[in-house]
Formats: C-alpha cells, sequence, structure tokens
C-alpha cells in the first residue's frame, strides 16, 4: 500500500489547540520526543499532500497510540479526489472498526456529503440507519426520498420544529414543498412553534413562505411580540399562546407599566387561569430580582401550592430572596419551612433558615442548624461557621493510590490516545478521547483516571473527571496552583492575594490557558481583546494581539490589572469587585441597595444567577487557595464587606 497520506483536513485550525506542548509532555506517557516529531512531521507532509518523502517516519509509527489518526486522513485525503466504490468500502470497514474515534467520526460526516453527491442513497441509508441525530436522520430521509422509501411524516417531523435544521435538511423540506405537502398549516405552525420558542427571525421568513392571508396572521403574532407595550390595543382573538410571550416581553422592559396593564389584558382575550398564572409568575420574577417592593404582594397572588408541588425551584428560591432582601424574617422562615423537601436541602436555605431564626431569636435552634452547615466546605458553610466563630473545615481526602486501576487504564487505547494527543498540544482531541473513555468507567476508575490526569498537570480534565466520580476532597486535585510565579508575580504588581487571583483563574478557565468563551474571551482570566486594548493604553504597553492572551503571562498581568481596577472603584468591596468581574461595572451599579446591606443579603440577591454563583463560588474557591497556599485564612464574614448604595471609582463617575 502507499504511504498513508495523515490527517489533512481533519486537523484544521478550530481543532488545533494553539497552547504550546505542556511542560511535562516527556512524562506523560513512554513515547520520547523523537516519536512526536515524527508524527507532527507526518502531519505537517499530509497537510502539503507530500508524505510519500516521509515513508521512514510512518514505519515508526506503526505502533504509535495516534496511527489510526493517520489512517482517517489518508481515506480523507483520498475522499477529496476521484471516490469510488473501492473507496466506499475502505471508509465503510474503517468507520465500522473505529465508531468512537474523533476523526473517523469526522471522516464519515465528509463521506456522507460525498456519498449524496455521487447519488449513493442506498449507502447513505445504510450507513445512518443506528444513529439518531437530527443530521443523520435528515441525511437518511433525504437519501429514503430518492430511493422512494420515504413517508410525508418522517419529512413533516423535521419540518415541524421551532428552530432552524441543519442543512442537510434541505432537500427534505425541498421535497415536501414540490410535492404540495409544504402546506400553509403547516408552514404556519412551524412559525407559531418559532415564536414561542423566542426564534422571531425563523417565524419572518417562514412568513414570506406563505400566501397574503396567512401571511397576515403570522405577522399579527410578529407584531403583538415586536410591539408588547401595545398589546392592550391587539385584536381579542390573538392567540393565547402569542398573547402570554408578547405579555413576557412586555413585562420584561417595563414591569410595571406591565403589571398595571395586567388586568384589562386577561378580561381583554379572556387569559384561562393557567395564562394568568404564568404572567403573574413572571411579574413577580422580575419584581423580586429587581428588588422591588411590590415582589411580595403579587407573590402573594400566585398558587403558592402550585409552587410547591411543581418544586418550582426558581420562583420559590426568588421569593425567598424578596423577603430576605427585605429582611422580613419570619417570612423567610414561613416560606423555607414550606419548601418540598428535595429544595430544602440544599445548603443555602439551610443557611437562610438558620439566619432567619437567629434573626427572629431563636437561637439555639439557629447554633443547631449552623454547626450542621459549619462541616462543609462551601461558601455558605463558610458562613455558617463564621456565625459560630469556628474554623474553617476543609475536609481533605486525598484519592487513594491503586496502582493495578491505572495500569489497566494506561493499557486502554483511547486513554493512550488522550495522553498523546495532551501532550501534542491537540488539546479538543485529546478531549473527545477522554470524554468518550470516561462515560464508561465506574466512579472508583474515575478517581484513578483523575489522579493520572493531575499528574500530566490536565488540570481541567482531573477536575471535571473527579466531579464525575463524585469525588470532592482532594484538594490537591482539585485546587491545583500552576503558574505559581506567574500568579505571585502578578499579584504583587496589582495589591491582590495570589488566593483570590487563583479562584477567579478556576471559575474562569479551570486553568485552561487557550480556552475561547463564545463570545470571544480568551485564556486563563477569560479576557476580551477589546478589555486587554483598553488596559494596555492604560498602561502605555502595545495592545497584545488576541493569541497572545493565551500566554499565562501576558494573560495574567493584563486580568489581574482589571481584577485590580475593579476592587479599585468598589472602594475595596470584593463581593463587587468579583461581580463587576463576571457582568460587567455599570451592571453590578444598577444592583446597588438603597440603604447599606450586609454583603451574605446583597450577594444572594444578585438578580444574574450566573453572576450570583460566580461571586460565591469566587468566594469559596479563594478561601481553600488561602488553605493550599499556606496563607492566613480570612473568614468571610471578615473578607466581605458592607455593601453601600454608591461608590466613587477611580475615574470620578459615581455608582
Amino acid at each position: 500500500m502507499r504511504a498513508l497520506l495523515v490527517l489533512g483536513a481533519l486537523f484544521v485550525a478550530p481543532l488545533v489547540a494553539t497552547a504550546a506542548t505542556p511542560p511535562n509532555a516527556d512524562s506523560i506517557s513512554n513515547y520520547d520526543s523523537a516519536t512526536r516529531r515524527d508524527f507532527m512531521d507526518a502531519l505537517s507532509a499530509a497537510r502539503r499532500g507530500n508524505l510519500s518523502s516521509h515513508a521512514d517516519e510512518v514505519a515508526r509509527l506503526r505502533d504509535y497510540p495516534l496511527f489510526d489518526y493517520l489512517r482517517a486522513a489518508e481515506l480523507r485525503h483520498d475522499l477529496s479526489g476521484n471516490a469510488d466504490a473501492t473507496l466506499d468500502s475502505r471508509i465503510a470497514r474503517f468507520v465500522q472498526a473505529h465508531p468512537d474515534l474523533p476523526p473517523a467520526q469526522r471522516l464519515k460526516s465528509h463521506w456522507l456529503d460525498n456519498l449524496a453527491d455521487r447519488g449513493q442513497w442506498q449507502t447513505i441509508v445504510d450507513q445512518t440507519r443506528d444513529e439518531d441525530s437530527t443530521t443523520a436522520t435528515c441525511r437518511r430521509v433525504a437519501a429514503q426520498i430518492k430511493l422512494g422509501r420515504a413517508t410525508l411524516g418522517q419529512a413533516r417531523a423535521l419540518y415541524d420544529v421551532g428552530a432552524s435544521q441543519p442543512s442537510a435538511c434541505d432537500p427534505v423540506f425541498a421535497w415536501l414543498e414540490s410535492t404540495g405537502n409544504l402546506t400553509s398549516a403547516l408552514v404556519r405552525d412551524r412559525a407559531h412553534k418559532a415564536i414561542l420558542a423566542g426564534n422571531t427571525g425563523l417565524a419572518s421568513y417562514l412568513s414570506r413562505q406563505l400566501p397574503s392571508a396567512d401571511t397576515a396572521t403570522v405577522d399579527t403574532w410578529l407584531s403583538a411580540l415586536n410591539n408588547p407595550s401595545t398589546l392592550a390595543q391587539a385584536a381579542p382573538d390573538l392567540d393565547d399562546d402569542i398573547v402570554v410571550a408578547a405579555f413576557k416581553r412586555f413585562a420584561l422592559a417595563d414591569p410595571a407599566s406591565a403589571a398595571d396593564a395586567l388586568p384589562g389584558i386577561v378580561t381583554r382575550f379572556g387569559l384561562d387561569a393557567a395564562d394568568q398564572y404564568q404572567v403573574k409568575r413572571y411579574i413577580a420574577l422580575l419584581f423580586a430580582e429587581e428588588h422591588r417592593p411590590e415582589a411580595l404582594l403579587w407573590y402573594a397572588r400566585l398558587d403558592h401550592a402550585r409552587m410547591v408541588e411543581e418544586a418550582d425551584d426558581h420562583a420559590l428560591g426568588w421569593e425567598i430572596r424578596a423577603a430576605i432582601y427585605q429582611r422580613r424574617w419570619p417570612l423567610v422562615l414561613d416560606f423555607i419551612n414550606a419548601l418540598p423537601a428535595s429544595i430544602a436541602k440544599d445548603e443555602e436555605w439551610r443557611y437562610w433558615r438558620a439566619r432567619a431564626l437567629a434573626e427572629t431569636g431563636h437561637k439555639n435552634q439557629a447554633k443547631t442548624l449552623y454547626a450542621s452547615l459549619a462541616a462543609e466546605r462551601s461558601y455558605h458553610g463558610y458562613l455558617a461557621a463564621d456565625a459560630l466563630g469556628m474554623k474553617y473545615r476543609f475536609n481533605e481526602r486525598p484519592v487513594p493510590n491503586d496502582p493495578a486501576v491505572q495500569a489497566r487504564l494506561q493499557n486502554d487505547a483511547g486513554f493512550r490516545r488522550a495522553r498523546e494527543l495532551y501532550a501534542l498540544g491537540m488539546d479538543s482531541y485529546a478531549y473527545l478521547e477522554w470524554k468518550q473513555l470516561a462515560a464508561t468507567l465506574p466512579k472508583d476508575q474515575l478517581m484513578q483516571a483523575a489522579r493520572m490526569a493531575y499528574q500530566w498537570q490536565w488540570y481541567a480534565r482531573a477536575i471535571l473527571t473527579l466531579a464525575d466520580a463524585d469525588y470532592w476532597d482532594d484538594l490537591d486535585i482539585r485546587y491545583p496552583t500552576p503558574f505559581a510565579a506567574t500568579v505571585r508575580q502578578a499579584a504583587r504588581t496589582n495589591d491582590l492575594d495570589p488566593a483570590y487571583v487563583y479562584a477567579i483563574i478556576r471559575t474562569e478557565s479551570l486553568f485552561q490557558p487557550t480556552v475561547r468563551s463564545p463570545v470571544g474571551a480568551r485564556g486563563l482570566m477569560q479576557l476580551m481583546p477589546g478589555t486587554a486594548d483598553h488596559l494596555a493604553r492604560q498602561m502605555g504597553r502595545s495592545a497584545p494581539s488576541a493569541s497572545a492572551l493565551n500566554d499565562p503571562a501576558t494573560n495574567v498581568g493584563f486580568g489581574t490589572r482589571y481584577l485590580a481596577d475593579m476592587m479599585a472603584d468598589w472602594s475595596n468591596n470584593i463581593a463587587l469587585a468579583t461581580a463587576s468581574y463576571n457582568a460587567g461595572p455599570r451592571k453590578i451599579a444598577q444592583w446597588l441597595p438603597a440603604t447599606d446591606m450586609p454583603a451574605d443579603i446583597w450577594i444572594a440577591n444578585i438578580p444574574y444567577t450566573e453572576t450570583r454563583k460566580y461571586v460565591q463560588r469566587v468566594m469559596s474557591h479563594m478561601t481553600v487557595f488561602q488553605h493550599r497556599l499556606s496563607e492566613s485564612v480570612t473568614p468571610l464574614d471578615k473578607r466581605l464587606d458592607t455593601v453601600r448604595p454608591s461608590y466613587r471609582t477611580s475615574n470620578d463617575t459615581t455608582f
């Protein structure tokens, strides 16, 4: 057989981590740097279509864990040329033999597209028979259409959803239209689903496919959504589901006006009890999240038994938070005591029950609850310990070393591939291999896998794998301290506690230097390039490129400067600075209380769930990192300052 063509288009830029090789790459496995260099040389040659000059390297790689990646690449390269039945057979055998190999999965996707281009419909049906993804289903139904075997029900089921479908579905929808089965009723029904799912762009597109009479119907729905403040003037026969969706938009933009208009809207459209519950619940939630005093009045209008019966943790939680914000402690107790057991056991409500008991004079009961919670290594556990003046419990229990399990893992082909891919800096493929392996492991083996990933300095995988094993007490694995010199220097330069910096890094990136968020935030401290540019100008430095933010020193340097700015702007109030790092300072300014407020109450009432949990996690992580770094552990009640109504920023702007 001619020399293998390695990887080709399979290793394109979005799939290859840009991180440098991990510093301990040579200790990750038994393969030396020369072997890895052979592989990377073969990869480079394959990208140029010139692997024939690297036959010696290919021969040396026969027993290398990633050799099948090369076989997948050979087939992918051949597929870009003149594909035929012989190649189809080779690919079919390969993907059947390696169903879980990530490049084989990508190869199969390209192959199915190629088969469609060549009209190989039966092969497509055969190859997608056991797959249930939307793309695979659309490919299969499209092939069945060509073979004359498709059913109208299959095609309609793919079409009648409230979201855009993959391009593989386009031939199916074209068939519906060409056969006269894309009826106005079907299009209108899909537009209705799209509107209720919030996909108004899709609904607008569908409206343009309808005859004028049906277009008017969909346009009326869209008008109600796009102009919700005029809902009270809409035609009284407007669809009830659309009325509810439009009202929620109205309330989101102007809760007070929506609340005032609600009685008239209920009367005009004849909303039934179920719909009335939905809209009243929404108003109550918005008022609670915006800290309005009338929130509890709106909650009083709801069917509380229904909330409890449905275990509506979001609505029930905000009812309690509204009472906490208003410091109506007897109500806090009543609401928590009425919670279903599945929600009441949460440490957040255990803490606030104890706090409410203490505030209402039930000191002994409060102490009992606090003592139970203070045994936990958590944000609320630390607050409970503070209430009792107790030292924090860190509950360290390292994962037991099990050489026999580790030896079995080291012999697993997927494990060895993940190990090599990580050593080569190909983090995306390494993650896919690890994910597939971890899904098959019992908890005792997951614990050993986490221990091994930690030894490789693959901290994110180690932390997440240990979580999958429901093992929380190995603090070495869960709270590593890499990049120590970088973190300490940056913290010292910006007058920050290194434990605080580590807590932000852990929460933002799980120690992954090259991770990038969907909105473009990069690196260890998840900096936006625009923020880094702004900081660079302030510091009199050149703006870093986006890729430069993957460098730990660069990222942590700018990230700690930004964190220090947040601390300065909020008069060193660490709760506000942390919330600002996540949600932005202007949003936090909108959440300041009218009067001085204890930090635990303010944090509990942060409107954004993500930001509220973020602050709690960072404070908890910082506590553990102080312990890990052998620092003096600062109790939360000393670290968290009272939140004031206004602050003077470093730019002389009042928040």
